[in-house]
Formats: C-alpha cells, structure tokens, sequence
C-alpha cells in the first residue's frame, strides 16, 4: 500500500492517529493459495490488505459461493473481530498479500489509550460494513428476479419438471 492512510478504515484519522495506530498493526506476508481465515472458526483478528489479492466464498458441500475479491486498500475479518462469533466467509489469498493484522487484545489496548480514535476507526468498520450488506442485498434482488423470472416462465417450468422427475418404477 502506497500511502496506509487510503484504507477506507482510517478515512476519519488524521494522519498522526494513522501512525499511532498502526503501530498495534503487524504486518503479515501470505503466500499465494493460502486460506487466511476459515469459515465457521473463531476470529480474533482483522486485516488490512497492503498488497495482492483475497477471494471471499462460502461453502456448501461441494458448492463453492464466489462473494468478492478483494484487493488493496480493501479489509476483512471485522465481522468476527467485533462480534467474537465464527467467522461468517473464508478468505484465501489469490496471490501472494502483504497484509497488517490487529489482534484484538491489541484493539482492545486502543480503546483502552485513546477512546476517540477507537470511536472514528469504528465509524469507518461500520460503514464498511454497511456497504457489504447494501452490495449483499442488491445481488440477493438479482438473484431473486432472475429466479423468479425463470419459475413465471412455462417453458422453463416444464424444462425443469422435466429434468427432476423422479425415476420411474417400471423403467
């Protein structure tokens, strides 16, 4: 990351609460094809992407859900950081990353030293937040016309009745 102060995290620091706090940051080098957090484990950190790449999916069985990728200045792992439930997605890196990682005894060391910076840096995690649920309901809008597109439409039914029939007894 060219300038750490772009990530959408820190749009409410001034730059002296930016190096301030990054220093409870560590960085992290995570090789290509490297799952960074698993769904459904518990989560006591939060990344900032300084460089590379990161998808984020969901798995059901053998179905894979593509949610995002993600690339720098981008974050993740705020979910579970903030709530201290399972992580919710898994985040694999596509390339190699660079990431920044805060723990949250770290976090919590921040809140503790300076409640005004925890407050902005907060007001920036939930916006983000806010926008991943705004972009997750818009896709779900999509994903619902198009079903419903497909039930209204004859053709569609009796192919798909069709292709569910259930095998015949006396075949």
């Amino acid at each position: 990351m060219k300038e750490k102060s772009r990530t959408p995290l820190f749009k409410y620091l001034t730059p002296q609460e930016v190096s301030w706090m990054l220093v409870k940051w560590q960085p992290r080098n995570v090789p290509e094809n490297t799952v960074i957090i698993k769904e459904g484990s518990p989560g006591d950190e939060m990344f900032i992407i300084e460089s590379g790449q990161v998808e984020v999916f969901l798995t059901r069985g053998e179905v894979v859900l593509s949610l995002s990728e993600l690339q720098e200045p981008s974050f993740f792992g705020e979910l579970a950081f903030l709530t201290d439930k399972p992580r919710s997605v898994t985040v694999k890196a596509k390339t190699d990353c660079r990431l920044l990682v805060l723990k949250k005894p770290d976090f919590m060391e921040i809140v503790n030293e300076n409640p005004k910076v925890a407050a902005k840096f907060l007001l920036a995690t939930s916006e983000g937040l806010c926008n991943r649920i705004t972009t997750s309901n818009t896709n779900l809008e999509k994903f619902f016309l198009t079903n419903q597109t497909i039930v209204d439409n004859e053709s569609f039914r009796k192919l798909y009745i069709l292709t569910h029939k259930a095998p015949s007894s006396s075949g």
